[in-house]
């Protein structure tokens, strides 16, 4: 099953499945988009090929399409609450972290400085009550702090 958290693998390297989102019945990825050199790239997941269709130019996100009937799980989008726990979630950790500050594109996170993201954490989910708040986009280790593309991006997104 294809789900956030998840990962696909772009060449030889693994890489953090942020969120499974519907866009006018497709089924899509959305991901960190610096890995990416332009569209029609093609990734690997679960054995499924998946196509590189779109970059969100305003944020560091793609949207990769899955091919029609892959088994995937649509995430369930919060909204993020201020100053709560959160978690950065993926295959091969999770992190806690706190909320900061929301705006309806962007969210501020504060990780511990003892355990901070890592730069293959991109993309990654960051979870409030078991529901998708926002994408791991960045970090300052000079801070612990981190950004993250909030899932109020993804809401209404339709490709025209």
């Amino acid at each position: 099953m294809i789900k956030s958290g998840g990962s696909f693998f772009f060449g030889e390297t693994r890489y953090t499945i942020g969120a499974i989102l519907s866009i006018n019945g497709r089924t899509y990825i959305a991901a960190a988009a610096h890995i990416f050199h332009k569209t029609g790239n093609r990734v690997q997941v679960n054995g499924r090929e998946g196509i590189m269709k779109r970059f969100l130019e305003d944020f560091d996100v793609a949207l990769i399409e899955l091919p029609s009937g892959c088994e995937a799980h649509i995430t369930e989008l919060g909204n993020a609450v201020v100053m709560e726990d959160a978690l950065l979630i993926n295959e091969q950790h999770s992190i806690a972290c706190r909320v900061i500050r929301a705006g309806t594109s962007l969210l501020s996170l504060l990780f511990p400085c003892f355990d901070m993201p890592q730069p293959g954490d991109s993309g990654s989910p960051i979870e409030q009550e078991g529901k998708v708040i926002g994408l791991l986009s960045s970090v300052m280790l000079s801070n612990c702090t981190g950004t993250a593309v909030s899932s109020e991006v993804f809401r209404n997104l339709s490709f025209y």
